[in-house]
């Protein structure tokens, strides 16, 4: 009777490591897909950034005039990046 006992208590523990070990595999494979899917985020995020700074970059290329006073390069690109980075919102919204 004991060993009988002791088998059932061995079998239940190994189903239990083996449930537990299947559910780790599980949740990393989930886990890995996550961060697949921040980083397919976080890529696509710099390339909107890369292709904004690009097109003010052209932009203010168009639009820049010499002038007798130093002109302010910074601001002009943060300007142009926001206006694109709202144009671009818009048309996020609409297509939505």
């Amino acid at each position: 009777m004991a060993s009988t006992s002791a088998s059932r208590s061995t079998g239940v523990t190994g189903r239990i490591q083996t449930a537990a070990s299947t559910l780790y595999s599980d949740n990393q494979s989930l886990i890995a897909v996550k961060e697949l899917e921040n980083a397919a985020v976080e890529f696509l995020a710099t390339y909107e950034d890369c292709t904004h700074f690009s097109s003010a970059i052209h932009s203010v290329g168009d639009r820049c005039q010499p002038v007798g006073e130093l002109t302010n390069f910074k601001k002009l690109f943060e300007d142009e990046i926001a206006k694109l980075k709202a144009s671009s919102l818009q048309f996020h919204k609409t297509i939505l």
